[in-house]
């Protein structure tokens, strides 16, 4: 396909991404979870697996998730190029995300984790000490992953506030609790999108939106798999809007929340404090406040929970599961093979993390240093802060395509062209670092299928944005402005 393309059918390109995601949903469910799991039926049973062909449900689900990628880089380029505007794009995502609305939890089993520390909170036990295995045999621990079900809870505290306050209202039945959850993650991405819009340049606002709202990570993942990261970066982008304006009550406030729901959010602490502290106008008063809003805000957290602190304890709850593609395996693989098996991978593996994390440490405590110049324009703190918060999530013991939501409003809104086509590749990416399980095993004899597919959906990627890059200027204009009135009243 030639680089003019994506100038064809923005109309088509709605549709065929709405029946891409419809399919990667059909095709998840029926491949069903992993081995020893027992998933609710859901409504109407719309979430029963098939009781035989899965392997080839799954490999259906794969070939969907690389159609939609495509067709988000084709959304992308059309909104880039300016043949779209900001409302068709909207719709576009509102299209894509329909069919997930009412799905299972995709890709993912965590939102039964969810489901069962919820409960455990409300019953007054302190998931922070023990997993979901308490409950024993029963339709709150089956549904939950196996190697999750004797795990404490590596969530902030006020993350563990929402899922108590969720698993109170819907009587912790797995139905309704997904699908509020699933309604706040649309709410975050409808904020974090919003903000998106506001921080982009006018003439970038439709890309941006695209990378956002429209990203498979977001429908998939983050609306899909119904994921706590959504929230956020759904805050990133108010914080930097807020520190922008200077309301540091607000922005200290919108970080402290971050950090209270998940980790991350302590990058963001540490920009507000040191823009804060970068501002000459009362210095050290204004610091202090900061300071002052955001112990608040995080002892606050903490408070509404038992143990409000044991998470700290908990963080390394991900790191149980060793994931081959991640930086750390990556750096331990490296050394396995020059020391010729000498060395144990496992001692090896930790040895990268631990290298991986201080080396991670440093270049994240010199991005937001970079971020926190009172001179510096919004969209460059911006991207600055989103690539620490990638770093971090490259650094980590494991990653995985949720974590892209820590930092991806920031970089949608603030990268430009070059930066925008690595955010689009590590998105399409890590959308294949969740697969339904038949494509995960060797056995099954689909894993290279998977990774031959994963290859060929980046490679036609890059040439399409590398080819359009390409084009004279004025020929996407001319194409931008033939095209407008048909994409905004679609």
């Amino acid at each position: 396909m030639s680089a003019d393309a994506p100038s064809g059918s923005p109309r088509a390109t709605l549709v065929a991404g709405a029946a891409a995601s419809t399919t990667v949903v059909v095709a998840v469910t029926l491949a069903g979870p992993i081995p020893g799991v027992v998933l609710p039926d859901g409504p109407l049973g719309l979430w029963r697996a098939a009781g035989e062909g899965r392997p080839a449900w799954a490999l259906l689900a794969v070939a969907a998730i690389a159609a939609l990628s495509l067709l988000f880089v084709r959304l992308y380029l059309l909104a880039r190029d300016h043949v779209v505007d900001v409302r068709f794009v909207a719709r576009a995502a509102a299209a894509w995300t329909a069919p997930v609305l009412l799905a299972q939890p995709i890709l993912s089993l965590d939102a039964y984790s969810y489901v069962a520390q919820g409960r455990l909170l409300v019953l007054g036990i302190d998931p922070y000490t023990t997993g979901p295995i308490v409950f024993g045999a029963g339709p709150l621990l089956d549904p939950v992953a196996p190697v999750w079900r004797m795990t404490p809870a590596p969530y902030g505290p006020l993350s563990l506030t929402l899922l108590g306050w969720s698993a109170d209202v819907t009587g912790a039945q797995h139905v309704p609790f997904v699908l509020l959850l699933r309604m706040l993650a649309i709410a975050a991405v409808v904020v974090g999108t919003v903000a998106v819009a506001r921080l982009a340049r006018p003439g970038a606002r439709p890309a941006a939106v695209a990378l956002v709202a429209a990203n498979p990570v977001v429908v998939l993942h983050l609306i899909g798999g119904v994921h706590l990261d959504v929230l956020v970066g759904a805050l990133a982008p108010v914080v930097l809007l807020a520190v922008r304006r200077r309301w540091w009550w607000l922005a200290a406030l919108a970080a402290a929340a971050a950090f209270a729901l998940k980790l991350p959010g302590l990058v963001l602490v540490g920009y507000v404090l040191w823009a804060r502290f970068r501002r000459p106008e009362r210095r050290w008063a204004g610091t202090a406040a900061v300071l002052t809003v955001t112990a608040v805000v995080v002892l606050g957290a903490a408070a509404t929970v038992p143990d409000g602190w044991g998470w700290i304890s908990t963080l390394d709850t991900p790191g149980r599961v060793e994931l081959l593609y991640t930086v750390p395996a990556a750096v331990a693989g490296v050394a396995y093979g020059l020391t010729m098996g000498g060395v144990g991978f496992g001692t090896l593996l930790d040895g990268a993390r631990m290298l991986c994390a201080a080396a991670g440490a440093v270049l994240m405590g010199w991005l937001v240093v970079r971020a926190g110049r009172p001179s510096l324009p919004v969209h460059r703190a911006g991207t600055l802060v989103g690539a620490a918060l990638v770093v971090l999530a490259l650094a980590a013991p494991v990653i995985h395509a949720w974590y892209l939501a820590w930092a991806l409003t920031l970089l949608a809104a603030g990268a430009g062209v070059v930066g925008q086509r690595r955010l689009i590749g590590l998105s399409i990416a890590l959308c294949f670092s969740a697969l339904p399980d038949p494509l995960t095993r060797w056995h099954h004899g689909l894993l290279p299928v998977t990774l031959l597919l994963l290859v060929a959906t980046l490679a036609l990627t890059f040439w399409w944005l590398a080819d359009a890059r390409r084009r004279p200027p004025g020929e996407r204009a001319d194409a931008g402005a033939a095209d407008l009135t048909v994409s905004g009243a679609a």
